[in-house]
Parts: structure tokens; C-alpha cells; sequence
């Protein structure tokens, strides 16, 4: 899978700019807030159909225009594929080969990328939401499903917690709710500890290379209630049990949106007794399984986005990414303020960012 080309106008602070790429190696160099990283940004959403992080698309525009467009050529095993993304204050329109996306579960998963960005060297000492967030996202690239319940069940604990906000009792309502809730949340669960699993084999071993330790890196999925074999009948009974409690709160405090993903160190809670060290080499080894996941399950490589991480690395964990880069046949797109940031002997494709605008630095 290689991007071949991409397009922007009026996206974050870019007016127009087209950039053709090298099929391997990119790098994207410049001084801060130029643009480097809108522009590695603008390739996450061409490839995933969403920027890094949840945001308005009224911010991603450029400021006093009405739109933002940004479109993609991009090879893969079913052709060239062209995406065109339209964003407007009213939210973005998405088509792939000239057709209109209606629902984003069916494309999800389509064109497969890893990110590496400097907040991601916070997830292991971030927020629960910010855990259960990597892991969902994780889990679409592999059962674009999941998107389409997720996001059915925040629908459904909605409408449970408008009932609970009501004065007269919800009677059957209320069971119709728990039933849906019960069901998508049961799935939803499933299908994290599924992919916690092959996500711990992998970084458990990435991190001990990188720490030249044999560590014990476990990832344990804790629910909000006690589960037992059938996780969809479990989840209805709590909540039926919790209703009074819920109502006095006015929220639903029991399911997926509540249930807690831990990283441990050798059996230490990593979120609070790891090391600023430490939490970046476990950050750094989930991150690099993700490449070892796409392949073993999608059977192709992803295509890797490093946004100036390197400056956030000693030395040893920079010689790790170099070494991960050096062997990786894919697709990379790479940032930095300088080019001696990243060595590469290798041919390559060189741009300069300043002010919105690229330069096609040089080719070795």
C-alpha cells in the first residue's frame, strides 16, 4: 500500500499544496509550527477518514474559508484508489472513487496506518478514557463493527441516562434499553480483550528488546462488573441491579464507557509507579506492535507516520525506531525541525515545510 499523492486546500494552516512521494522513505523537515505536523495530519485522514484526535472540522479549516478538500492517490492490493474528503463547519463528506461514504464502518480498516506521535508516549500514564480510546481505535483497523457498535451503544447508555432523568418510572423502556446496551456491550468487550491479548505477546517482547531486559509487561482489561461466561446477560443484570443508584446519579456507571485498560511492569501499575523512561519504552513497544498485528492479521504493512517523536527519545529508544525504520518495507512518512534528525543512506524524498507551503528539498 503506498499514497501516492495528496492535495490540500485550505486545510489547517495550508491555502493549496500538492506533494507527490517517494514509495519508501519521506521526510518532512522544517521549524516549528510550520506545518509539518497539519501535513502529516492531512495523511492520517486522507488514509483513516478522521484527523489524529477528535476535534471540530470547523478547526481544520483554514481560517475565514467556508471549506477545507483534501484528496489522495493511493495504490493498494485492489488498484489506485482516489479518496476526496470535504470538510465543512457542518461536518465532512467522504468519497472513494467518486462514490459518497454514507457509513464509515464500511471503509475503516481499508488503508492500514500506524502513528506515532509525541502524545502517544503519554498513553500509559494518560486518562482511562485516553486508553480505552488507543484500544478502540486499535480494534477498528481490524473489525470496522466495532465503530458501528460503539457507536450504537453511546446511543443506547443515552437514552438510558435521559429515562433515569425523568420523574416517572420507565418501566419497560427501561428494559428495552438494558437489552441493547447488554447486547453491543457484550461485543464491545469481547472484541478489546480479544485484541489486549495478541497486543500484550507482542509488546511484551518489543519492550524487552528495547531495555535489554526480560520484563513481565501485562495488559489487563478490567470491567465496571463481574465477568463471567456470557458477558451480554452479565451486563443486563448490573445494570437492572444498579438502576436506583444510576438514577440518583443520573448516569449509567455500569459497561464498557466505565471499564478500566491497565498497563503493569513487572507487576507494578504502570499509569502511577513507572518511570518517565519506563512508560515511553511501553508506549514505544504498543505503538511498534501495531506494525507486527497489521501484518499478522491483514497480512500487509501499514504504512507508518512518525510526527518529530525522535526529539522526545534518549538515545537508546532513538536507535530502536532508527533500526525499526531501517528494516521496514513499507511506506514511511517521517517529521523533524532538521534533516540530521533522521539518517537514511537509502533513497528518499526530501520537503521542506514553511508556512503551509512545501518545497521538494531534494532526492538522494
Amino acid at each position: 500500500m503506498i499514497l501516492r499523492s495528496i492535495t490540500l486546500r485550505n486545510f489547517r494552516n495550508y491555502k493549496t499544496d500538492t506533494l507527490t512521494f517517494h514509495e519508501r522513505f519521506n521526510l518532512i523537515f522544517g521549524d516549528n509550527a510550520q506545518g509539518k505536523t497539519n501535513l502529516l495530519e492531512a495523511i492520517h485522514f486522507i488514509l483513516t477518514f478522521r484527523p489524529f484526535k477528535q476535534v471540530s472540522m470547523e478547526k481544520l479549516i483554514f481560517l475565514g474559508e467556508n471549506e477545507a478538500r483534501l484528496k489522495g492517490e493511493i495504490d493498494s492490493d485492489s488498484g489506485l484508489n482516489e479518496v476526496h474528503i470535504i470538510l465543512t463547519k457542518g461536518g465532512k463528506t467522504v468519497k472513494l472513487n467518486g462514490k459518497i461514504i454514507y457509513n464509515m464502518s464500511r471503509v475503516l480498516g481499508k488503508f492500514n496506518v500506524v502513528a506515532f506521535l509525541p502524545s502517544d508516549l503519554e498513553l500509559v500514564k494518560g486518562t482511562p478514557q485516553d486508553r480505552r480510546r488507543y484500544l478502540d481505535s486499535l480494534i477498528f483497523n481490524f473489525d470496522p463493527a466495532h465503530l458501528k457498535d460503539l457507536k450504537s451503544y453511546f446511543r443506547a447508555v443515552m437514552q438510558r441516562n435521559a429515562l433515569m432523568m425523568q420523574k416517572e418510572d420507565p418501566g419497560e423502556t427501561l428494559d428495552v434499553w438494558d437489552e441493547k446496551i447488554g447486547e453491543l456491550g457484550g461485543r464491545i468487550i469481547k472484541r478489546r480483550i480479544r485484541i489486549i491479548e495478541k497486543l500484550e505477546r507482542e509488546a511484551e517482547k518489543i519492550y524487552g528488546f528495547i531495555s535489554g531486559q526480560k520484563p513481565d509487561v501485562k495488559i489487563q482489561y478490567k470491567p465496571s462488573f463481574k465477568l463471567d461466561s456470557n458477558f451480554e446477560e452479565e451486563l443486563r443484570k448490573e445494570l437492572r441491579s444498579r438502576f436506583k443508584q444510576d438514577k440518583i446519579r443520573g448516569h449509567t456507571s455500569v459497561g464498557p464507557h466505565r471499564d478500566l485498560i491497565e498497563f503493569s511492569i513487572n507487576g507494578k501499575d504502570a499509569s502511577v509507579l513507572a518511570s518517565q523512561g519506563e512508560a515511553k519504552t511501553l508506549a514505544l513497544s504498543l505503538k511498534t506492535s501495531e506494525i507486527k498485528l497489521t501484518r499478522n492479521i491483514l497480512g500487509r504493512n501499514p504504512i507508518l507516520l512518525l510526527d518529530d517523536i525522535t526529539s522526545e527519545l534518549d538515545e537508546r529508544r532513538r536507535n530502536f525506531l532508527f533500526r525499526l525504520l531501517e528494516g521496514f518495507t513499507g511506506q514511511v512518512f517521517v517529521t523533524a525541525t532538521t534533516t540530521k534528525e533522521v539518517l537514511r543512506k537509502d533513497d528518499k524524498k526530501i520537503f521542506q515545510i514553511k508556512s503551509g507551503r512545501s518545497q521538494h528539498f531534494s532526492q538522494q
